[in-house]
């Protein structure tokens, strides 16, 4: 492998000296993943203009190096951090951070976002407008990019809009013979150098809706009928799905992403949530084939947590939804970045625990009040399976209505949540992602061996929701945590380990249970390093990078150059 003598010096013409991360502790941040994944990089460059970007581009394909593409480092795959030391060529991490921008176009019907924008920048961007974008949940409480949602198909939890998904970018490819072209789909005509089409979209000096291949898809516009469809014998959405494949849609960072081209959707102010609970799982299926069925106009979200994820969260990640709740979720990611940088000095002071910081947020978690309102609190105790649907207003009615019918002789129970029990139910939501985490990082528990996480896209016509394991496999388990998209039929579902379990072995086996499903995965999370890719999405990202230049090995698919 080369050494890379020659790659940084070009690097430092382009980059100034806080743009190209040489030093192991520098690198750090970008080169271990959220949850799992880590792996060694011979440098990691940040440009700040979307020009810097493509000079990089242009030195890394010269100089042979892998490229991998990073946004905001918050997958749970490991598909956007190297995997391991085993590639055949110097790994040059591009964080696109500082590349943030975000252009209102169309009388705010649609919006241009840059590789670094936000999902909460893109929220603050739209919200004058009285608009808002695909996502506003979940993953944007930690700082996730829009880019990386659309890399990754990303689901979320607002029901009608499916996955991320557009026919419209700009984007840099490596084609067969090792040339770097940048291919405007924006159907936006922006000149026809890359240097021009650069400056012209940076400084907005463009117009729409005059180029003739303008028209395309920007939104998964079917996936309302998909949704409602509850005895198809298939999932909604999955990672992979070809009906969501086109340029840089689902490119799993195979391609450069510059811009992305998306709608926009009228933001509903008013909302009501009823939150549900029972002790029945199978009266939450059947309530979720009720009110599909029924409803006149799907609700925004229905949101699941089983008990054992709402008693994981309030204790080991009750830090976050506090942050969230009084600095907003554009703060998260300074306040990881920050944490990272305190761990770094832990680590090169020899002498303390690795998770010191780590313990001294869970003292003071441990320390403090669990921060929800009492009814859900109630809840918690009487019920297993909890169940959050929000939707507007107008449509509260005949929601409530249905509701009432469905538990008039049924064991389960449900309230009209007040503005302050509608906060901390999604409050916690937001906070189960990261929930079994923490718990590893609190307890020194290695993730990339002993965090097990299943996100499953269950058949829409499947009886069952939970993932039943055998006895032998249950008496594995440390701890579990459960939560998930509950109309979509989206499970995600987190297994910690106990010491000594071969964890190969273990997901072997419960793929295993998965396939006989029917199910697919994963659902919304990228394939990364953690699921095969499918014969078809493989051969869509050969497609897309026939040198196998960028992010190379993901899927399981071959880390060497040219796929040998």
């Amino acid at each position: 492998m080369e050494k890379g003598t020659t790659i940084i010096p070009q690097l430092q013409q382009i980059l100034a000296s806080d743009q190209l991360l040489i030093s192991e502790n520098d690198k750090a941040y970008y080169t271990k993943g959220f949850r799992v994944g880590q792996g060694q990089a011979l440098a990691v460059a940040i440009p700040d203009s979307l020009l810097q970007l493509w000079e990089v581009l242009k030195v890394c394909v010269a100089c042979d190096k892998i490229i991998l593409m990073q946004a905001a480092n918050t997958g749970v795959t490991g598909g956007s951090t190297p995997d391991g030391n085993n590639y055949d060529r110097d790994v040059i991490i591009i964080s696109t951070r500082r590349l943030k921008g975000v252009q209102v176009i169309d009388n705010a019907q649609q919006v241009i976002a840059f590789p670094g924008s936000t999902l909460t920048e893109l929220e603050k961007a739209l919200y004058p407008h009285h608009k808002e974008p695909h996502s506003v949940i979940g993953s944007s409480c930690i700082g996730a990019s829009v880019v990386g949602g659309v890399c990754n198909n990303s689901g979320g939890s607002l029901i009608r809009r499916g996955p991320a998904f557009t026919e419209k970018s700009l984007f840099a490819q490596i084609n067969d013979d090792g040339t770097l072209s940048l291919i405007n789909h924006l159907g936006i005509f922006l000149g026809n150098t890359p240097e021009e089409m650069i400056a012209r979209l940076e400084s907005q000096n463009y117009t729409t809706g005059s180029e003739p291949d303008w028209e395309g898809r920007i939104w998964a516009d079917d996936y309302a009928q998909v949704i409602r469809d509850v005895d198809a014998d298939s999932p909604t959405r999955f990672n992979g799905n070809v009906q969501y494949l086109h340029d840089s849609s689902g490119s799993a960072g195979k391609v450069a992403v510059f811009a992305v081209r998306l709608s926009t959707f009228d933001r509903g102010d008013n909302t009501h949530t009823f939150y549900i609970g029972t002790n029945d799982e199978v009266e939450l299926i059947d309530l979720r084939r009720y009110l599909l069925r029924n409803l006149q106009e799907l609700p925004q979200q229905a949101e699941y947590i089983h008990r054992n994820a709402f008693d994981l969260t309030v204790r080991y990640s009750k830090h976050v939804y506090w942050a969230i709740d009084r600095l907003g979720p554009q703060a998260l990611p300074s306040l990881m970045a920050k944490k990272a940088r305190w761990d770094v000095r832990v680590k090169k002071a020899g002498f303390l625990p690795l998770n010191l910081v780590d313990k001294v947020l869970q003292s003071v978690n441990n320390l403090t009040p669990k921060r929800v309102a009492k009814r859900i609190l109630d809840y918690r105790d009487r019920f297993e399976h909890h169940l959050m649907i929000k939707t507007e207003s107008r449509y509260s009615a005949d929601l409530l209505r249905l509701l009432t019918e469905f538990f008039s002789n049924r064991s389960g129970e449900f309230f009209a949540c007040n503005e302050r029990e509608e906060k901390d139910a999604f409050l916690v939501r937001f906070g189960v992602g990261g929930c079994t985490v923490s718990y590893c990082d609190y307890m020194g528990i290695d993730t990339n061996q002993r965090l097990m996480a299943f996100d499953v896209a269950l058949r829409r016509n499947d009886s069952e929701w939970r993932i039943v394991l055998p006895a032998h496999l249950q008496a594995q388990v440390l701890e579990d945590s459960c939560c998930g998209h509950f109309f979509c039929f989206v499970n995600h579902q987190d297994y910690i380990l106990k010491p000594g379990v071969d964890p190969l072995a273990f997901k072997h086996e419960v793929l295993e249970y998965l396939d006989k499903r029917g199910a697919k995965y994963p659902a919304e999370h990228n394939v990364g390093h953690l699921y095969h890719a499918s014969p078809e999405y493989e051969q869509h990202l050969r497609q897309l990078d026939p040198t196998n230049t960028y992010n190379p090995g993901i899927g399981k698919t071959s880390k060497n150059k040219h796929w040998s």
